[in-house]
């Protein structure tokens, strides 16, 4: 029942016309949804097993004033940098992409201006969903699928199954898989997860490493040579680890130039394939 509990979460920040089409659909069809997208100038849509259902109802360039106002409550000036990096979290988890017009300064991007375009990712909890995943790999794994292949749902119960039972650190760099508010987390991660929220991965990783001793480490996707090298100290170490990964494929992260210093160092002994939210195969990659 989580996601009914994150839609009622982030009401106010839809449009009216959003809030009255999700209050005349059914509990069973509010639970599949997995994104709203709101587009300037056109109808509204929302996400479902990784499909997109556009709505009647047209969303005006008030709706996304309004919208972007509340998710960076009415100060856009305080979240500059997160704005800069395209997305901000809100309360309950969920992750707001936005797209709009880029400020740029000296060739990076600094800000975004004229927003045109709003999409709502709805944090999903299901525990006990990775349970078999847990008990069938012993050594430290990869979370891999594609966009909206549940990869966060995933990797934040098994966050919670390793903090039942081991010291265990959550690097949370985009605040959503804990969705800490005032220190602490709204998900359940697990009696003995410390969370480091909002550490960029590398300083995340290596900072738990220096202060808490972690038997596990989990984080999202590894994406620089910096997480790369903090994750083979941390391998190094003796610690577990579990990252997410987008590849649809066996071959596809052999692909990632990133992965193959970690894949070479046999750092990672297993890749779980999603699907649609559901686990495909296991696969031994050391």
């Amino acid at each position: 029942m989580r996601t009914l509990e994150t839609l009622k979460e982030i009401q106010d920040y839809l449009p009216p016309q959003v809030r009255t089409v999700l209050a005349a659909m059914p509990e069973q069809e509010l639970e599949q949804i997995q994104e709203i997208r709101l587009r300037n100038q056109k109808p509204f849509g929302i996400v479902k097993q990784g499909r997109e259902e556009c709505q009647n109802a047209v969303i005006r360039f008030e709706d996304i004033a309004r919208s972007f106002q509340a998710i960076c409550s009415y100060s856009v000036y305080s979240y500059e940098q997160e704005l800069a990096e395209g997305y901000l979290t809100i309360r309950g988890g969920c992750r707001v992409g936005i797209c709009g017009s880029a400020v740029r300064e000296e060739n990076q991007i600094k800000s975004l201006k004229y927003i045109s375009g709003l999409n709502f990712r709805i944090a999903g909890e299901r525990p006990g969903i990775a349970e078999t995943l847990w008990h069938q790999t012993s050594g430290s794994l990869l979370i891999a699928g594609t966009v909206g292949s549940g990869k966060t749902t995933w990797l934040r119960d098994l966050c919670r199954l390793a903090g039942k039972e081991h010291r265990t650190a959550l690097i949370d760099e985009r605040g959503e898989l804990a969705a800490v508010c005032r220190g602490v987390p709204a998900h359940d991660v697990g009696r003995m997860t410390d969370v480091f929220d909002g550490y960029p991965r590398a300083a995340g990783i290596l900072t738990a490493l220096r202060v808490m001793n972690p038997e596990y480490i989990l984080c999202d996707e590894i994406g620089t040579p910096e997480d790369v090298q903090a994750v083979l100290q941390a391998a190094g170490c003796g610690v577990k680890l579990a990252a997410a990964c987008h590849a649809g494929s066996p071959d596809e992260i052999r692909k990632r130039p990133v992965l193959r210093p970690l894949l070479e160092a046999g750092i990672f002994q297993y890749a779980a394939f999603l699907q649609n939210g559901s686990l495909q195969i296991i696969r031994r990659l050391a």
